[in-house]
């Protein structure tokens, strides 16, 4: 292997690797975050994240049963339980569907990114076939 041959390397290595940009939770507030990833895994990483999405979607339609969970009994603190319930469970910030809601959005970003990485990987790639023809 020539010196070169290490440079080129080196070279389809970089082409060959896309960068997803998330955040990440550090404390309570978010932080900006990237992974790299090889181009041949973005298929499957796509269909890991959209099985994510599906069992997040499943998690809100529970939650929003939740907010409308009848109480258990007539008195007065089983009201207000079922009331809490329901709050906790709602879409206001911090709660149970805003934040599921919310996963969800960063997922769907990073499956945008992750398709457009690797559309524009394939259109080098055919890119770079027709010129050597």
């Amino acid at each position: 292997m020539s010196f070169f041959d290490g440079i080129i390397d080196a070279q389809q290595k970089m082409v060959r690797t896309a960068t997803i940009h998330t955040a990440i939770n550090s404390g309570g507030s978010a932080q900006a975050a990237s992974f790299s990833v090889d181009i041949e895994q973005i298929p499957g990483l796509i269909a890991k994240y959209e099985e994510a999405q599906d069992k997040l979607l499943d998690i809100v339609q529970k939650a929003q049963e939740l907010q409308n969970i009848a109480p258990p009994g007539d008195d007065e603190v089983s009201q207000k339980l079922a009331s809490a319930l329901g709050e906790m469970a709602g879409d206001g910030e911090g709660c149970l569907t805003w934040a599921v809601n919310d996963a969800r959005s960063r997922i769907q970003s990073q499956i945008d990114q992750l398709k457009a990485a690797l559309g524009t990987y394939k259109n080098t790639d055919d890119d770079a076939s027709i010129r050597q023809v």
